[in-house]
């Protein structure tokens, strides 16, 4: 197979034209005829993914977030576009068009917590979906907690949850308006002010930007063993770049 093929393979899964317009998805590093017998699948192309790749002899990453992003000025020896390029290495990147699809990262999210009767809403981005049974807010963090497996930060409110707004990632601004509708939000990044318009009856947590999208790397494997069962797929789960620590 070659890069082309598993790249038309995902753009069937997570159609190109729902990224967001300041986006940048796709093949973008590599060679679209390049044959494929390894790949790996990864949230971001870090050092430790390059090393996982070489050692593998892999010749395409996938990965969720863009490994270009931003206009490059610069491309040295020891950028990791540079080292791609190098190691003959092809890179997909699948980022807010599969935070959008149907079945990615925030349908991921929405099936980690076990949520039922999940709807799509307006933004097309966001997932609104009910817990199995109401929770306080305390309780509720510690769920969420526990179904990541990571820390959380919590604004509580005071009522009951049920329903549930998520948005993994940096979604505050997207989730926080449907707080109109949904008893509680989820989110991967809350800034100052956004705890600070939180009401005082509704419930806001903040899983961290990893935990609440790395669910799509688990995706992404599926999507390629269910039409390439030859393809070698070595799945970088990594961790969160940064520890939490409480003195």
């Amino acid at each position: 197979m070659t890069v082309q093929d598993i790249y038309t393979l995902l753009k069937q899964k997570a159609p190109i034209e729902l990224a967001e317009e300041r986006d940048n998805v796709g093949l973008l590093v590599g060679d679209a005829t390049a044959e494929v017998s390894t790949v790996v699948v990864a949230l971001d192309v870090t050092d430790a993914v390059i090393e996982t790749a070489v050692q593998n002899k892999a010749e395409l990453v996938i990965t969720h977030h863009p490994v270009i992003f931003d206009p490059l000025k610069t491309v040295t020896a020891d950028s990791r576009v540079h080292r791609l390029i190098r190691a003959g290495i092809s890179v997909i990147s699948m980022h807010t068009n599969a935070d959008k699809t149907v079945g990615g990262v925030n349908d991921c999210l929405a099936e980690k917590l076990g949520l039922s009767d999940v709807e799509i809403a307006p933004d097309g981005m966001c997932r609104i979906g009910k817990l199995s049974a109401s929770m306080t807010a305390e309780v509720f963090a510690s769920y969420v907690s526990q179904c990541l497996d990571t820390a959380v930060r919590v604004k509580a409110g005071t009522d009951m949850i049920r329903t549930v707004a998520l948005c993994g990632g940096g979604g505050a601004a997207m989730v926080l308006p449907l707080l109109d509708v949904a008893d509680a939000a989820l989110t991967g990044e809350v800034k100052h002010h956004e705890w600070l318009s939180v009401p005082s009856d509704k419930t806001l947590v903040d899983g961290g930007h990893y935990a609440t999208e790395n669910a799509i790397t688990d995706r992404f494997c599926e999507w390629l063993q269910e039409d390439f069962p030859d393809l070698m797929i070595c799945h970088h789960k990594g961790e969160a770049p940064y520890s939490t620590i409480k003195g």
